[in-house]
């Protein structure tokens, strides 16, 4: 079965290792899960399908769903536009295995979220300790921040260096918490400070 990996973010042709199959209840139609091993990585997936079949065709399967691990990859939809359009660009650079340059397209973001903050220093460095002073991330994020700006800066710059892998897969999922902090959480704990405030 052909399957997108989300650990190694590639299409691979995975190995069955076991299944399950839930049989029609009188109710939901039947639906069967298939456990996988990436032939890549070796990590496991676990896929579903239901049964689209009738009495005359037989068994017939839809397509594969993913079970697990669910993605932690998506686009969050709060973020602007120009911001959600380079993220995927640097999530799409990621699964074609093109490393460099998705840690670029997570510079990019970067770049974005402070602009759309009203921060535009003369360089991203600056521009990140401006944030921290704003005190619209704080150390950890700042942190975290910095050291995607020096990936993305190495990759950007230096034509005989290439990034790994893993080393792509962190900025990813560091660039995703920082647009989920900064366009969903930041705004959403305000609220819950001042929801608590008004009911003491």
């Amino acid at each position: 079965m052909i399957i997108e990996c989300s650990n190694c973010r590639q299409y691979v042709e995975a190995k069955e290792a076991g299944s399950y199959w839930r049989h029609f209840d009188g109710q939901e139609p039947s639906r069967r899960y298939t456990l996988l091993a990436c032939t890549t990585c070796q990590e496991p997936i676990l896929v579903g399908q239901t049964n689209i079949g009738n009495m005359a065709e037989g068994d017939k399967w839809d397509t594969p769903f993913v079970v697990f691990p669910q993605s932690d990859i998506r686009v969050n939809p709060s973020a602007p536009v120009e911001i959600r359009a380079a993220f995927q660009e640097a999530c799409t650079c990621y699964r074609t295995q093109a490393y460099t340059a998705s840690a670029i397209m997570c510079r990019k973001t970067l770049e974005g979220v402070c602009a759309a903050h009203g921060v535009e220093e003369r360089n991203l460095s600056a521009s990140l300790r401006k944030m921290k002073e704003q005190t619209l991330i704080d150390d950890r994020l700042f942190e975290w921040s910095d050291a995607l700006r020096v990936v993305g800066n190495e990759a950007a710059h230096g034509v005989n260096v290439t990034i790994s892998q893993p080393d792509a897969k962190d900025a990813i999922e560091f660039a995703n918490a920082i647009l989920d902090y900064l366009f969903s959480y930041r705004d959403r704990f305000e609220q819950f400070k001042k929801r608590r405030g008004n009911a003491a």
